[in-house]
């Protein structure tokens, strides 16, 4: 339903619109994919970065402590290998009181004064012939310390507690077998802060950091506030190989991800476990984030622009197109239309000018056609005169002729001379409003013979109205409808008939009525006589004579009712031959 009405909506949009959300949604789906991409990229290779980072540094404090286990081991090595040592502390043979005293002594002392971490240097011995003191100890005293059972294994033996780390070898003769009952031990400690300095500056970012001998004890361990679900693993971190090496890699507890790093201290047989949350070595996404969404900002202002010029290219022709079309709607044919561009708006509005220009075409063909048609109706009409009216004309002057009535007999052959006259108008269609109506009396005066004076005839025409043209023969179809449908249709002595002939101006219209007393008709036969043709020149031909002269604002209009005769107005312009009409002005 919600894509519906959205999809309703987007169909209702104008047309620059939908070019215009179009472009949008075309270009912001990209970009948004891109910037999610380069976010993601960003954000995976500044991880990666800050991981390598942190391994080199811990790899840097390993190799550090790697050097200074060994310089110790050097130190120890020094000293449990020494001949002399060893003919002291395990043959005891020789001046030994001498020997300690010029050799021993001075050697522990530079030992620990070129060794500001070696807290003690001491050898636990069983000779008792030599003087206990700063650097020797009574052998028995190892037997209750923990290091002590470790004695048998070769090699230097590392261990941390209480804050110290301490470093123990036996000093083996490759001749003898070895044994704590007539060996002597060196030992040392050293300084643990000192020694694992370098654990204080990770320790900020790190969970937990420790230093562990390869039977897993723990060294040294330095741990931040560990989550209470966080459980140091031993040995190895899940999923890594127990064999000694550098490794790293993630592991999870509870809900959250932590990056591990192991490393070798080969020196020591150590290796150094480095812990930390995943979260606490990323970058911080705000920064990347607002990078990211200042670009996209940028590329989407510039793509904004670019999309809007591009649309007003398209939909400004269209536009222009459209109005052309609004102004042809309502009635204006005269525009011109053509656009020099040859893509599809350019040929759409190019073949809308041309079919407007045929249009223009057929109708001034059709406009010259029906004028054409028209003069030819009425110059047809002109020489088409009456037969019968013309014999009855012409009976009627034989017959005043037999009386001998000669003043009579001249005054028909007036009237007949004026009403030829006046329609034949010289050929031409427009006439002097005075002429046409000395036209339609000399009608008029025709037939008050031919009907013995039997109706009466009223005329009544301001002056002014008699100095303006209209087309010719208006008048005398409208009198001759008046006779034959009214006066002749009375019945006889039932009243005398009468036509009354009125002009007059209303405003910038001449109007003239013609009205009879006749018997009238019905409301259809009223409507029908103005739109349906008829035999010879009717009302209609008058109608439409004047509205295709002057317009559809005048013509013919008629009021009737049965029994009370017919009124037939009729209206034109103001109107001089020579003188634009009053709608062209």
């Amino acid at each position: 339903m919600g894509m519906n009405r959205l999809l309703h909506y987007f169909q209702n949009l104008r047309f620059k619109q939908k070019l215009f959300s179009s472009y949008l949604v075309v270009c912001i789906i990209p970009l948004l994919v891109l910037g999610a991409f380069s976010y993601y990229q960003a954000s995976r290779f500044l991880l990666q970065q800050a991981e390598q980072n942190l391994g080199e540094s811990i790899g840097g404090l390993a190799e550090g402590l790697d050097f200074r286990t060994r310089q110790f081991e050097a130190v120890i090595n020094s000293v449990t290998q020494n001949i002399v040592f060893k003919q002291i502390f395990v043959h005891h043979n020789g001046n030994i009181t001498g020997l300690y005293r010029d050799y021993v002594d001075p050697f522990f002392s530079n030992i620990l004064d070129f060794n500001p971490d070696l807290l003690q240097i001491s050898v636990f011995t069983d000779n008792p012939e030599i003087l206990r003191g700063n650097y020797i100890l009574p052998l028995e005293l190892i037997h209750g310390m923990q290091w002590s059972r470790s004695l048998k294994q070769e090699g230097t033996q590392w261990m941390g507690y209480n804050g110290k780390v301490f470093a123990t070898r036996l000093f083996a003769d490759n001749d003898m077998a070895t044994n704590t009952a007539s060996s002597a031990v060196l030992f040392l400690s050293l300084d643990e802060d000192s020694l694992f300095q370098g654990l204080r500056e990770i320790q900020a970012d790190a969970y937990h950091v420790s230093i562990r001998d390869r039977e897993g004890r723990t060294v040294t361990a330095r741990s931040a506030a560990m989550p209470g679900d966080f459980q140091v693993p031993e040995g190895h971190a899940p999923g890594e190989p127990e064999a000694p090496g550098n490794s790293s890699g993630y592991l999870t507890v509870g809900q959250t991800e932590y990056l591990y790093l192991r490393k070798e201290i080969p020196g020591a047989g150590w290796e150094l476990l480095y812990y930390t949350p995943k979260d606490a070595i990323a970058v911080d996404a705000r920064s990347i984030v607002g990078a990211t969404a200042l670009i996209i900002a940028v590329c989407l202002i510039i793509l904004v622009f670019l999309i809007r010029m591009f649309s007003n290219t398209f939909v400004n022709r269209i536009t222009k197109l459209n109005t052309t079309m609004m102004l042809v709607e309502n009635g204006n044919l005269k525009v011109e239309v053509s656009s020099p561009s040859r893509d599809e708006i350019g040929q759409l509005t190019n073949r809308f000018g041309r079919m407007l220009h045929n249009i223009n075409t057929l109708i001034e063909e059709v406009y010259q056609s029906k004028i054409t048609q028209r003069e030819a109706e009425l110059k047809a009409l002109q020489t088409q005169i009456n037969p019968h009216f013309l014999y009855n004309t012409l009976s009627i002057i034989n017959w005043k002729a037999l009386q001998a009535d000669a003043l009579e007999i001249s005054e028909i052959t007036t009237n007949v001379s004026k009403f030829y006259r006046t329609v034949l108008n010289k050929g031409r269609n427009i006439i002097r409003v005075r002429h046409e109506l000395e036209n339609a009396k000399a009608y008029m005066q025709i037939q008050l013979v031919m009907h013995s004076h039997s109706f009466d005839f009223h005329c009544e025409v301001e002056e002014q109205v008699l100095e303006f043209d209209t087309i010719n023969l208006i008048f005398q179809p409208i009198l001759e409808n008046a006779l034959e449908h009214g006066i002749d249709r009375i019945r006889k002595g039932e009243r005398r008939g009468r036509i009354a002939m009125r002009g007059f101006l209303e405003g910038e219209r001449v109007t003239f009525t013609i009205e009879d007393n006749g018997p009238g008709m019905d409301a259809v036969t009223a409507r029908e006589v103005l739109i349906a043709s008829s035999q010879g020149y009717g009302l209609k031909n008058v109608n439409d004579r004047l509205q295709l002269r002057f317009g559809a604002d005048y013509g013919l209009s008629l009021q009737s009712a049965l029994g009370q005769g017919t009124t037939v107005t009729l209206a034109f312009p103001r109107y001089t031959e020579g003188v634009s009409l009053p709608e062209d002005r």
